[in-house]
C-alpha cells in the first residue's frame, strides 16, 4: 500500500516538472515595453487631438470672421436673422415715402446680398466723413477714396491682421522713402521700386505671422492686400514730395478716418439701422450742402490763431 502511494507521488512531481517548460513557454509582456507602447500611442493620440482642437478652432475662427465680414454674400443664417429685422418695418404697399426701403427690401427678397447694399449705402457716410474732417476739422488726408478703401480693407481682413499689414506697409514706406530719395530716376519705375519695397515686407509680415500664429492667413483674400499695397505706394509717393512731418499727419488722419470707418461698417447698429431705415441717405444732401457753402475758419484754424486773438484783445 504505502509503495502505491509512493508511486502515485512520484508520478505527480514528474508531471509538475514536465508541465513547467509548458508555463515557462508562454510569452511575457514586460512592464517596461508595456509602458513605452502605451506611452507612444498616448503621445500619437494627444498629438492627433491637439491638431484636430487646431483644426476646429481656426475653422471656428475663419467662420466668425466670415460672419462677421460684411464684404462678403451673407450665409442663410445670416439671411434669416435679416429677414427677422425686416419684419420690425413689414413694407407691402408702395409708396413715395417708403420707396427706398421697399426697393432695398424687395431686393434682399430677390437675393440681392444685403451686406452688398450695406456697404453701398454706407459709402455716401464715409465720404461725408472725409469731407468734413478735410473742410470743417481742417486735417488732410490721402484722397477721398483711400480712407475708404481702407475701412473696407480692414472690414475684410479683420482689425489684427489688417493692424499688422498695416504696420508692415507703415515701416515699407519709411525705408522705401530713405533709400528712393537718393535714387535720380524717372517718377513711374520709382513708384515700381516702391511696390517692390511694399510687397516685400507685407510677404514677410504674412509669413512671420502665419509661422507664429498670430493670424489664420486662410481667410485672407488677395484683393484687400492688394489695396494695402496701393496705399503704401500712395503713402511713398507722398513722402517723395512732402516733408515728414506732413506725410505723417497726412497718413495719420487717413489711416484714423480708416479705422472710423471700419468701426461704423462693422457696429450692428448702423448696419441694421440703413437696412431698417435707408432713407437715412438723404440726410447727406443738406449735410454735403453745408460742409460745401462753408467758407469761415476750420477748427484747427481756430485752435492755431486762438492765442493771436487773445493777445490782440
Amino acid at each position: 500500500m504505502s509503495k502505491a502511494i509512493g508511486i502515485s507521488i512520484f508520478a505527480l512531481i514528474l508531471m509538475a516538472l514536465s508541465a513547467t517548460p509548458v508555463y515557462s513557454q508562454i510569452p511575457t509582456r514586460s512592464p517596461s515595453a508595456s509602458a513605452v507602447g502605451i506611452s507612444v500611442e498616448s503621445d500619437s493620440i494627444a498629438e492627433e487631438t491637439s491638431q484636430e482642437s487646431t483644426q476646429s478652432g481656426e475653422k471656428e475662427e475663419i467662420k466668425k470672421l466670415k460672419k462677421e465680414d460684411i464684404t462678403q454674400p451673407e450665409e442663410e443664417e445670416k439671411k434669416s436673422e435679416i429677414l427677422d429685422l425686416f419684419a420690425n418695418r413689414p413694407i407691402s404697399n408702395l409708396s413715395p415715402l417708403n420707396f427706398i426701403a421697399f426697393t432695398v427690401q424687395y431686393a434682399v427678397g430677390v437675393g440681392v446680398p444685403a451686406n452688398t447694399i450695406v456697404l453701398i449705402l454706407l459709402l455716401p457716410f464715409l465720404a461725408t466723413i472725409v469731407a468734413f474732417t478735410r473742410h470743417v476739422v481742417g486735417l488732410p488726408s490721402l484722397d477721398i477714396l483711400v480712407p475708404i478703401a481702407l475701412s473696407i480693407t480692414i472690414v475684410s481682413t479683420g482689425i489684427i491682421a489688417g493692424s499688422i499689414l498695416l504696420i508692415a506697409i507703415l515701416l515699407a514706406s519709411s525705408i522705401g522713402r530713405f533709400v528712393l530719395r537718393k535714387v535720380r530716376i524717372m517718377q513711374l519705375p520709382k513708384k515700381a521700386l516702391s511696390i517692390l519695397i511694399v510687397a516685400v515686407f507685407v510677404f514677410l509680415a504674412l509669413v512671420v505671422s502665419a509661422a507664429n500664429g498670430i493670424l489664420i492667413v486662410k481667410q485672407l483674400s488677395i484683393f484687400p492686400i492688394l489695396i494695402l499695397i496701393l496705399l503704401g505706394e500712395k503713402i511713398i509717393s507722398l513722402q517723395l514730395t512732402r516733408s515728414f512731418s506732413e506725410t505723417l499727419t497726412i497718413t495719420a488722419v487717413t489711416i484714423s478716418i480708416g479705422i472710423f470707418g471700419f468701426w461704423i461698417l462693422s457696429t450692428k447698429m448702423f448696419t441694421q439701422a440703413i437696412l431698417l431705415y435707408p432713407e437715412i441717405t438723404l440726410l447727406l444732401l443738406p449735410v454735403n450742402y453745408a460742409i460745401g457753402r462753408y467758407f469761415g475758419l476750420r477748427l484747427t484754424e481756430i485752435y492755431r490763431f486762438s492765442y493771436i486773438k487773445k493777445h490782440a484783445s
